[in-house]
C-alpha cells in the first residue's frame, strides 16, 4: 500500500507532519516451498511467517529535535481518502509499531528528508496488525 501525502501520521503522542509518503510493505520472512520429482517448478508455496513494515518519509523544512530512535514502540494511526477531501476517508490503526531505523538525507538546499521505518506488531500473532475503519468526522 502506498499513500502519497497523508496529511499527518500519529506515533503515540507525537504528530508527524509534512509526510511525503507512507508505504506499507508485507513480506514473508521464511517462505515454505515444495517441489515434486516431475520438474523444476514448485508445486506448493506458502507464507507462514510475515512481516508488515511501514516507511514514513517526511520533508523536514526546519530542524527536527524529536528523538525518535530504534526500539521506540507506540500506536501508529493515519487517515487516507481516494481524494484529498473527507469523502470515503478511512482511519488506519496499528496498535503497536516499533521503530527499526531513522535516517536523514539532504533532498535539496532548502530541506532534508527523514525516513522512519517501523515494524507492525500483531496483538496475538494471528491477527493482522493493521485495522481500517471509516474515519470519524
Amino acid at each position: 500500500m502506498l499513500l502519497l501525502n497523508p496529511p499527518l501520521v500519529r506515533f503515540g503522542s507525537h504528530t508527524w507532519t509534512d509526510v511525503a509518503l507512507l508505504a506499507i510493505d508485507r513480506t514473508t520472512t521464511r517462505p515454505a516451498e515444495e517441489w515434486s520429482d516431475a520438474g523444476p517448478h514448485p508445486v506448493f508455496a506458502d507464507a507462514p511467517e510475515q512481516r508488515t513494515q511501514i516507511r514514513v518519509v517526511r520533508d523536514l523544512l526546519r530542524d527536527d529535535l524529536a528523538s525518535h530512535k530504534p526500539g521506540d514502540q507506540a500506536a501508529l494511526t493515519f487517515h487516507t481518502s481516494p481524494t484529498t477531501s473527507d469523502a470515503a476517508r478511512r482511519q488506519f490503526t496499528i496498535p503497536a509499531a516499533v521503530i527499526t531505523s531513522v535516517t536523514h538525507e539532504l533532498a535539496t538546499a532548502r530541506h532534508a528528508r527523514q525516513t522512519i521505518t517501523l515494524i507492525a506488531l500483531s496483538p496475538d500473532g494471528a491477527t493482522d496488525p493493521i485495522t481500517s475503519a471509516p474515519a470519524p468526522h
